[in-house]
């Protein structure tokens, strides 16, 4: 069965002001049920990234700490 990302206003701004691009977006589809089913598209000018939640160390209970996490899995 297909899964759907739909656009996270919060994680793009957070990604866009870590990167200092206004070209970035970032999508998230999250698995109530099942986490390690949880991603985040990040699409940037020249790439589409995907990054499941499973390859983030991050805080379960703060999403900025999720996304900072994404941005070290991109970016560091």
């Amino acid at each position: 069965m297909p899964k759907y990302a739909n656009l996270s206003a919060e994680a793009t701004e957070r990604l866009r002001q870590k990167t200092g691009s206004t070209q970035v977006e970032c999508y998230t589809y999250i698995d109530p049920d099942r986490s390690e089913d949880s991603f985040f598209i990040v699409k940037t000018t020249n790439k589409v990234i995907h990054v499941s939640f499973a390859e983030i160390q991050y805080e379960p209970t703060s999403f900025a700490s999720l996304i900072d996490g994404l941005y070290q899995a991109i970016y560091e």
